[in-house]
């Protein structure tokens, strides 16, 4: 049987010792509850959204093929009724600060809306109005490798509060996510984990690791358990196991140690085995973020300023833009200063090199000319491509692209 202390080390990831020192010298269950909750008003909000940012950076370590397992980001939670102090995988810090840290784009708020960053010698203060979170062991000198890396500060370092940050407050279960925060640990077994807020319940996903059996008991009947949470578990597809959080239920009572012992089972140390393999150097290294609704509608408008943006907001440099699209460094620049690129070639080529699917471009009906006809497309002007474009695209959409010489070329 599982010692109390044990059970809090293996949900926040913390050592027995840093435990003692935070319960005092009382004893370990006699200090309130075992994992505390957010007590200061606001703070669970904050660390409601802060969930959904390290949920979001993890699913770009996922997409990318990145080393570092997904679930490893926050590697250890340090609960405290006031605050919540996480430690961060260094190797992901620079995509959970771009997640995290509000910057606007295309004219809304992107990250925690409200979020300031205040370095300190070996920690990094995440504050708003509503609370604080603690990133321990990122020193000043980190901090400043993430700002060099394109990570964007210009609000996260603002005194003022720039009037779009000033939103309605989120809803959902924010207590339900504040308490998953400070028990993330609890899935280091897994190869990668989601979180989705579908009213005032918590859908988690998660591939390998705990099953879901266990985790739903731990959550909602354990000494580790969230205050007032009910949890149902249920398969997904093949490995991949899903649970279900909400506050509608009737709590469980009793302590499952049946399920402490699932858990200590299934992530036993072993052989670290890779959900993907790593992509050669040779492949375009971006963020995956072509499916994010600001992409998407910069894309749909060919706003590559907006595009450029959204590269720099989640850390890729000028010099990498330049030299996948073959622009140079200056031409860059214009584009991000608000210069308009519209001559197709170009924006193909932008495409092409940024590994951008062509149809969010409206490029997806491209047709090469034919070899058997020598083409003069170099000689047609920018307005005769686009009338043939649009001919063409109109034919598609009734049906009768078929009877239509290629848009392309119209020699």
């Amino acid at each position: 049987m599982s010692s109390i202390l044990e059970k809090r080390c293996r949900c926040t990831g913390e050592t027995p010792n840093m435990v003692r020192r935070q319960r005092g010298s009382g004893g370990i269950a006699d200090v309130g509850p075992l994992v505390p909750a957010a007590a200061a008003a606001g703070q669970d909000r904050l660390e409601a959204a802060l969930l959904l940012a390290v949920n979001r950076a993890m699913a770009g370590l996922r997409r990318r093929g990145h080393p570092l397992r997904p679930t490893a980001l926050v590697h250890r939670v340090q609960p405290d009724p006031r605050a919540t102090g996480l430690h961060v995988h260094d190797a992901g810090l620079d995509g959970l600060l771009a997640e995290a840290l509000p910057t606007i784009v295309g004219g809304r708020v992107r990250g925690v809306a409200g979020l300031r960053a205040f370095p300190g010698r070996d920690h990094l203060d995440l504050r708003s109005a509503h609370g604080q979170v603690r990133l321990l062991g990122v020193t000043r000198e980190r901090w400043r490798q993430a700002v060099a890396a394109g990570v964007r500060v210009d609000l996260a370092l603002s005194e003022d509060l720039d009037e779009r940050e000033v939103t309605t407050a989120p809803g959902g279960p924010v207590a339900l996510m504040s308490g998953v925060l400070r028990r993330l640990p609890l899935w280091r077994g897994a190869l990668w984990l989601h979180c989705v807020p579908a009213g005032n319940a918590l859908e988690l996903y998660w591939r390998g690791g705990p099953p879901g059996e266990s985790i739903a008991a731990i959550l909602t009947g354990s000494v580790c358990a969230i205050p007032g949470a009910t949890a149902v578990a249920h398969g997904y597809r093949e490995t991949v196991r899903a649970m279900a959080l909400s506050t509608d239920g009737t709590p469980c009572h009793g302590e499952p140690e049946w399920a402490w012992t699932q858990w200590v089972a299934s992530t036993a140390p072993g052989p670290a085995v890779p959900e993907r393999a790593v992509r050669p150097e040779s492949e375009v290294d971006l963020p995956d973020v072509w499916e994010h609704d600001d992409m998407r509608d910069a894309l749909a408008s060919r706003d590559i300023g907006t595009v450029y943006r959204l590269l720099r907001h989640h850390g890729v440099p000028v010099t990498r833009i330049a030299a996948l699209t073959g622009q140079t460094g200056g031409e860059v620049e214009q584009v991000l200063d608000g210069r308009r690129v519209d001559a197709y070639d170009t924006l193909a080529h932008i495409a092409k090199g940024l590994g951008i699917p062509p149809g969010y471009m409206g490029m997806a009906y491209d047709e090469p000319p034919s070899a058997a006809v020598a083409c003069r497309c170099g000689v047609v002007d920018e307005r005769r491509k686009r009338e043939a474009f649009l001919t063409h695209a109109a034919l598609v959409t009734i049906g009768r692209s078929g009877v239509s010489e290629p848009w392309s070329c119209r020699c």
